[in-house]
């Protein structure tokens, strides 16, 4: 039905044959790409939207059956056995009468592109009598006859019917459906991206934490050498275990968090979860922190011209216009061009006769006429064009509004790129200066001018100055997807085109 098209530069060919081997040893490397290939493959949204484009495929297909020609056959045979009789006001005296009759019938009727009708129809009849009490000799009959019919409207149903609008809009569905899942399979990686970040920020989390607790567990050690040594006393080293256990309590909750975070990431990378529930992630990429200053301007352009939803609407108010188009060629009187041609043939006793003479059109007979049909008031036609002219313009007044909220949303995106840079830049100053203000607390502990509970709460103001510096970094590149995202451009970035066949 349709496939993805990419470039191998920007994403493996397939990176699922060592699956098996990486998950056995409970490890896989992975880098964004990869996950996002492994997602096109293997997510069960995708999976399941992939049908909606195949299903309006048949239903447009299934738009041209109004053309489908109709072939019709029927046989008939009749047979009557009548008394004798006695003409009325004659002396003629009908015998008793056996009356038989057969007959074939076929036609093959179609309508043509321009909304009439054309029928082919044939006909051959065999018909005679035999008497019980005399013979009559051989008394048959033979009928045939062939024609072709026409009617062609010239008013209503003549540049649009039923089935060419039907045909219409099943196309713009059919696109609109495409463009539909087009947007999921959007939606689908602006997932993926968020996971992959948030679980690169979970990992770093636990590296943060893990060093907290190493230098928590270093600066009790140190403390209660201090205690021994007498230059602290033991309340100091309380303070220091507190601090510890703080540390560790951080390390769990952190750790928890990951998992959560490598969950949600499997469950959009898999169609069989418990392939990948032992293992796990090692991400090959990095949190980038490169400046980017996005263009207004280049991003609406961006938005007005590729994000699906939006040229949904536009496809919408394109089927819009078709209803219209339709509904006011029904305001029309019903004006219809009437025609037909045919020959016919008749011969006694010889079937072959009557045939030939069909064939060769002996005898010709043809039909030229018009029907008019003119609904008095009209009111279901009139009142469904205001309907339809009603619904474009609101269609019309919703795009102008899709379009609107696009420019919000991209313009806040890129407020949230660049405030999200800042924050970078302000939370890494602040860790350094909260490393550099630890290191000289320390110092300030040994010559007796600080105590170890301040020592401690700079400390802490260190790992949580890292994990706000994290929290930034997810932050940014989360923002600069939700930014190509918000553009419709996430498909682009892949180098994804879905070709449909």
């Amino acid at each position: 039905m349709f496939v993805f098209a990419q470039e191998e530069s920007a994403l493996p060919s397939s990176p699922e044959p060592a699956l098996e081997t990486q998950i056995e040893s409970n490890l896989k490397a992975l880098s964004l790409a990869d996950c996002v290939q492994i997602g096109l493959e293997h997510n069960l949204d995708i999976k399941i939207n992939r049908f909606a484009p195949q299903i309006s495929e048949y239903n447009y297909s299934m738009a041209y059956a109004g053309y489908d020609p109709v072939l019709n056959t029927s046989y008939t045979y009749g047979f009557s056995k009548n008394p004798s009789s006695l003409d009325p006001g004659t002396t003629i005296i009908n015998l008793d009468r056996d009356i038989y009759s057969d007959t074939l019938s076929s036609s093959l009727s179609m309508l043509s592109p321009s909304g009439g009708t054309v029928s082919l129809s044939g006909n051959y009849n065999r018909s005679g009598f035999s008497s019980g009490m005399y013979n009559m000799g051989n008394n048959d009959q033979f009928n045939a006859n062939g024609a072709i019919n026409l009617r062609q409207p010239l008013l209503k149903n003549f540049w649009i019917d039923g089935t060419r609008m039907g045909i219409k809009v099943a196309k713009k569905n059919m696109e609109v459906s495409q463009l539909t899942y087009e947007y999921s399979l959007m939606t689908t990686i602006y997932s993926i991206e968020n996971a992959y970040y948030s679980l690169i920020g979970a990992r770093e989390d636990i590296i943060a934490a893990e060093q907290n607790l190493s230098q928590a567990e270093e600066f009790l050690e140190e403390t209660r050498k201090k205690v021994e040594l007498g230059s602290l006393i033991d309340l100091d080293t309380k303070d220091a275990e507190s601090r510890v256990s703080s540390a560790k309590s951080s390390l769990i909750a952190i750790r928890q968090a990951y998992m959560t975070a490598a969950n949600t990431l499997r469950s959009l990378l898999s169609d069989n979860f418990t392939l990948w529930q032992d293992t796990d992630f090692e991400l090959t990429d990095e949190l980038i922190s490169t400046p980017t200053l996005p263009s207004r301007a280049e991003s609406w352009f961006k938005g007005m011209t590729m994000r699906p939803d939006l040229l949904q609407m536009k496809k919408d108010l394109e089927n819009r216009d078709i209803y219209v188009k339709y509904s006011y060629n029904q305001l029309f009187p019903q004006l219809d061009l009437l025609g037909s041609y045919g020959h016919s043939g008749a011969s006694l006793n010889n079937g072959a006769r009557s045939l030939t003479q069909t064939a060769q059109g002996t005898y010709p007979r043809y039909t030229v006429g018009g029907q008019l049909s003119m609904p008095l008031g009209n009111i279901s036609a009139r009142n469904t064009y205001k309907t339809r002219k009603a619904e474009r313009e609101q269609s019309i007044l919703s795009l102008k509004q899709k379009e609107q909220n696009v420019m919000v949303e991209i313009d806040n995106a890129i407020n949230s790129v660049n405030s999200s840079l800042e924050a970078i830049v302000s939370t890494r100053d602040a860790r350094k200066y909260a490393e550099q203000a630890w290191e000289a607390g320390k110092i300030r502990l040994d010559h007796g001018k600080a105590t170890s509970f301040e020592v401690l709460q700079l400390q802490t103001t260190v790992f949580q100055n890292r994990l706000a510096e994290i929290r930034a970094l997810v932050t940014y590149n989360i923002n600069l997807a939700t930014l190509r995202y918000r553009e419709g451009g996430t498909l682009e970035k892949y180098n994804i085109v879905v070709d449909y066949e």
